[in-house]
């Protein structure tokens, strides 16, 4: 990964040390790092939603009804991630750190991608690089979809707007199979690894793995009467249906139309690390508690970039102040409906599919 400097102007150093100022004030009254009992209600409730499902999936006979069953435990599992795994991979759901490992390698479980793998990539580049080719694991060149002006172009990127929801509904069971090997052995991620014991990376991926599949897989087969062969594809069609609402719920986030996207020629941005969060982030229904319910606050993006050591519970409390903060500066926030930002990002790919393609780039 390459390191990156942020460029740090007199207005925006204001800018961000106001609205930080604004934050913590309004905060003040509560320990508004950690999760407080709402936080805790709502990650129990999708705890007894994901794995009731399962008990009920272990002891039925009917397919129709184990199908329903396998994928209401897969979603809910999900949601398990995004409201107790995410908080804890920023140790904002525990003041103990150890706590918030064990909680966030339980929270991953019905999901299976490898926690700390996941946490490594995401608070070591995504973080601190959204949108940054060479420093952003998320944006990384796939075989699949143009996603950036920097990756190159093929005749099959005219139709990527078309094929990408079934590439997106690939998406979980390549990261369970491959992405999670792959970030684990492969040198080019020596940096994302640095700091880990080899034997603890890789004792913990190989427990989380076999935890997992014992749990989709294998405990099924052995409580039910039903074959293999339909287990493994009632895991691998209800995991595609929630890797397509895993995607969208995210992937407009940071891959919309408005977005801007650096290929720096030097290690420099041009903006401070606070402003390219703005640049580069897009909320949607932020003000919606349904949506931030489900999403565990991952529609309030402006808020969880630039306060990534706030709980998410917290979130609707400060994203008034975030966009009212940005237009008093003049720096963008970009602010959608769910459907309008998918819209929005389905722009973008189109964009991106066109054989010659400059804009947004810096």
């Amino acid at each position: 990964m390459n390191s990156r400097k942020f460029k740090n102007s007199k207005k925006e150093k204001e800018f961000y040390s106001t609205l930080r100022n604004r934050v913590h004030s309004e905060l003040k009254d509560t320990e508004f790092k950690y999760g407080k009992t709402d936080f805790w209600i709502k990650g129990l409730f999708w705890f007894t939603i994901s794995y009731g499902s399962y008990f009920f999936l272990l002891n039925t006979n009917n397919g129709i009804t184990f199908w329903i069953m396998y994928l209401i435990f897969q979603l809910s599992g999900l949601l398990i991630g995004f409201s107790f795994g995410h908080d804890a991979s920023h140790n904002t759901a525990f003041k103990n750190k150890n706590a918030n490992q064990i909680l966030h390698f339980f929270s991953f479980l019905t999901v299976g991608i490898d926690p700390l793998l996941w946490g490594l990539r995401h608070i070591r580049s995504h973080h601190l690089y959204a949108n940054v080719e060479g420093s952003d694991i998320d944006i990384d060149k796939n075989p699949f979809l143009r996603l950036a002006p920097s990756h190159p172009w093929t005749k099959k990127h005219s139709f990527q707007h078309i094929y990408a929801p079934f590439v997106y509904m690939l998406a979980l069971l390549h990261s369970v199979f491959m992405g999670d090997w792959i970030y684990l052995f492969s040198d080019e991620y020596n940096w994302m690894r640095k700091g880990i014991k080899k034997n603890q990376l890789f004792l913990r991926y190989f427990l989380f793995k076999i935890l997992y599949f014992n749990l989709v897989l294998i405990i099924p087969y052995i409580v039910t009467d039903f074959s293999f062969l339909l287990i493994f594809l009632t895991y691998a069609s209800t995991s595609a249906f929630t890797s397509l609402i895993f995607v969208i719920m995210l992937v407009g986030t940071h891959f919309f139309y408005e977005a801007e996207y650096y290929q720096p020629e030097n290690d420099e941005l041009e903006s401070s690390w606070a402003v390219h969060q703005l640049k580069t982030s897009c909320d949607w229904n932020p003000n919606n508690k349904f949506a931030r319910y489900l999403s565990g606050g991952s529609n309030c993006h402006a808020a969880h970039h630039l306060f990534p050591n706030i709980c998410h519970t917290n979130y609707d409390r400060i994203n008034e102040i975030i966009e009212f903060t940005t237009k008093e500066f003049g720096f963008p926030y970009h602010k959608k409906t769910l459907p309008n930002m998918m819209v929005s990002h389905f722009k973008h790919l189109k964009r991106m599919g066109e054989e010659k393609t400059a804009a947004n780039t810096v």
